[in-house]
This record gives structure tokens, C-alpha cells and sequence, in this order.
């Protein structure tokens, strides 16, 4: 009972840890081979990571221009693939199946390096975020390998009801796991988040956009301190240099168990919150995001969120357009300057009664939780009935 995780992406890494757990209590040992990054939830979770684990420059995102695959290749992108690869060819040799999180990339990989029964859980993309006129939700490569997937775990009900219309049987939507992935990272102690709510989240994300878009957010927090919320921010685990907080901020580090702090020269106070995501996004009247994932999972609960563009990998106008596409009234997209970020939070919280339209549009796009749980319990009745009786 050996299941092998293959996941393009920090947040499917996310994603698939808390499938790992589900997995792991119906009696499976679950390893993982992360495509992207170093895999650093699963190992703290306890699960085996197998693989190259390096952070490419492009964070993920290799074909998003000339420049950005130029600088992959330069960072030993193609040696890492082919490491990749082989650790997947590996480990498929002694798995019951593959659980591929993720979009085209994975799958593709798990197709061609691991062996059948092959699941996929297609986390990334979105019909609720297609604009209708450019390309297609899931492309025809795609589609084509989905054929060969024991089952598809789409993320939306309109993903669906779009892959059956377009000859894809094998598909069943259980819920967006998403949104049972809120503890994760997690299983290594943390400041936690002693601090009174409400809080004002701040979501800069995992890629590299992180550094452009904190100085701004925490600008943002300037103009804010009299709105009453605690300002957090939520930060993915990259390093963090205090010399790109922006002027006048710095960093006051405490003990153990004391949130790291933030600190402005006009006495504006910013706290840092390591492994808390889950506490931060329940005690949040507004979100600041920059973020794919994590802004997704705040919406889902109920979080207005700002975002502004950043100039990328992974924020950049476009993405945001398909995000508020994707999340609708939940996603107020403003200026990428810290007065206009304000603005856009000072608006969610002048008027109460749009919190209601958000819970509805987080609900409409991010499903119920408990998907982690359905969908590993239908991978199991599938594996059973592969089987048969012993």
C-alpha cells in the first residue's frame, strides 16, 4: 500500500501533504518527488522527498518569457529535470499508483516516467478564471493524457461539467483540497500568533514577487493604524533580508514563542507570522495578497482581498485578471502603490455588507472543506476495486 506524489508547485506541494496525511490513515506510505522547489512540507510532515530539491529563479514558472527560461537554464534547470525524471521512474517501480497535483507538467511527467493506476488532482486550473476567447481551460495534450488517469479531481464543479462536455469521462469533483490545507507548513515549531485579532493579512507569496510587493503592503500599513486591525504578515519561508523591507523599516527578532516583528520609524509595528497561516486567515477582516494559493484559501473562508500587480514570475497583471476572473467580488485588484493598497482595504472595511457578497463568492469558487478526505477515500475504493477480492 505505497503511494508516490508528484506535484508542480508550492502550493500543490501544500495540497498534496494534506492528501499525504488522508493517505497515510487509510494505511498507505505515501513519498513524494516535488517538481518545483525544495518539498519542504512534506518533509515536515514526515514524508519521504525523493529527488533533486532546488529553487529555480523562474520559481515554477520556466516558459513565462525568453528571459525567466534563459535564467532556469543557466541555474541548471535541465540536469534537475532529468534528476527528476529518474527519481520518479524510481520510486513508481515499488507504488501502487501515482497521485499527480498539479497541471499539464506533472501529469505529463507521471504518464511518461511513472506507471498506471495514475490520479490526478488538477489544483491549477480554472473555467470560472477562462476569459472565453483565449485558448482553453485544459489543453488538447492534456486532455489527451487525462484520458489515460484512473480518475480526475477537478478543482470547481464548472472544471467538471467542461471536461465531460469535451470527452474526459473519468472525472469526479469532490471539493477544492484547498481548503483543507490551511495548517500546512507545518511540524516545525512556529511563533505561533498570540495577537489579538482582528488582523489585517498580509500574503505576499511564495515566488520571488514577495520582495517587490512586502515594501509596498507594508507602506500600505502606514496609512492603515487607525483602522483598528493588527497588521500580519503570512511569509512563505524564503529568506528574509531586512534590507529589502523598504525605508525606515527594520526587523527586531524576539525569543522563542515572541512573533518576530516588524517595526517602522513612525512607530507603525508589522508582525511576522511563521506557520500560522490557518490562525491568521480565521482571525482576518481583509487580506493584502499578492499570492496564488493562499489568497484562494482566504477568499474560500471568507477574506476580502486586495491585490495589486506585480511585474513577476507569478503576479503579474494577468494572473491577477484570471484570479479575480476565479474568486469575483472576493478579489479587489488596485495600483501597485501603497495609497491606492490602503484605499482598497479602507473600502472593504467602510461597508459591512460586503462581506456577505464575499463569503458567497469564496463559497461559489472555493467549494466546502473536507475534499482532502473525500478524494483520498474515492482513491482507495478505486485502488480496492482495481483489486479485487483477495
Amino acid at each position: 500500500m505505497r503511494l508516490l506524489i508528484v506535484s508542480n508547485g508550492h502550493g500543490e506541494d501544500i495540497i498534496g501533504a494534506a492528501l499525504a496525511e488522508e493517505l497515510r490513515h487509510l494505511g498507505y506510505e505515501v513519498q513524494a518527488v516535488p517538481l518545483v522547489g525544495r518539498g519542504l512540507v512534506y518533509e515536515r510532515v514526515g514524508f519521504p522527498v525523493l529527488g533533486p530539491r532546488q529553487e529555480m529563479p523562474s520559481g515554477g514558472f520556466t516558459i513565462r518569457s525568453l528571459a525567466v527560461f534563459w535564467a532556469d537554464l543557466k541555474a541548471g534547470w535541465v540536469s534537475m529535470s532529468l534528476a527528476h525524471y529518474r527519481a520518479v521512474r524510481q520510486a513508481a517501480q515499488g507504488v501502487s499508483a501515482t497521485l499527480v497535483v498539479g497541471d499539464i507538467y506533472g501529469l505529463l511527467v507521471g504518464s511518461v516516467f511513472s506507471k498506471r493506476p495514475l490520479f490526478q488532482i488538477q489544483c491549477l486550473s480554472s473555467v470560472r478564471a477562462w476569459d472565453g476567447r483565449h485558448g482553453r481551460p485544459y489543453s488538447v495534450l492534456e486532455r489527451l493524457l487525462m484520458r489515460w488517469v484512473v480518475r480526475v479531481y477537478p478543482r470547481e464543479e464548472e472544471a467538471a461539467a467542461w471536461l465531460r462536455a469535451h470527452g474526459i469521462a473519468n472525472v469526479a469533483y469532490l471539493g477544492n483540497p484547498m481548503l483543507d490545507a490551511l495548517e500546512f507548513p507545518r511540524g516545525q515549531e512556529g511563533d505561533g500568533l498570540a495577537l489579538p485579532p482582528p488582523y489585517l493579512l498580509l500574503l505576499p507569496g511564495s515566488r520571488s514577487d514577495a520582495y517587490e510587493s512586502l515594501p509596498k503592503m507594508l507602506e500600505a500599513t502606514r496609512y492603515l493604524r487607525a483602522s483598528g486591525l493588527t497588521p500580519v504578515v503570512v511569509w512563505a519561508g524564503r529568506p528574509l533580508d531586512p534590507q529589502t523591507l523598504g525605508e525606515g523599516w527594520r526587523m527586531e527578532v524576539n525569543e522563542p514563542g515572541v512573533p518576530i516583528r516588524l517595526l517602522h520609524l513612525d512607530g507603525t509595528t508589522v508582525y511576522l507570522a511563521l506557520n500560522a497561516f490557518k490562525a491568521a486567515v480565521l482571525g482576518a477582516s481583509v487580506a493584502i495578497s499578492t499570492s496564488g494559493t493562499a489568497a484562494e484559501q482566504a477568499a474560500g473562508y471568507g477574506v476580502p482581498l486586495v491585490g495589486f500587480p506585480t511585474s513577476g514570475p507569478q503576479y503579474t497583471p494577468a494572473f491577477a485578471r484570471r484570479q479575480q476572473r476565479l474568486l469575483g467580488e472576493a478579489l479587489l485588484l488596485v495600483e501597485a502603490h501603497p495609497q491606492a493598497i490602503a484605499e482598497g482595504v479602507q473600502r472593504w472595511l467602510a461597508d459591512s455588507s460586503l462581506r456577505q457578497a464575499v463569503q458567497v463568492a469564496g463559497k461559489a469558487a472555493m467549494g466546502e472543506p473536507g475534499a482532502a478526505q473525500r478524494i483520498a477515500l474515492d482513491i482507495h475504493q478505486q485502488l480496492q476495486a482495481k483489486r479485487g477480492p483477495l
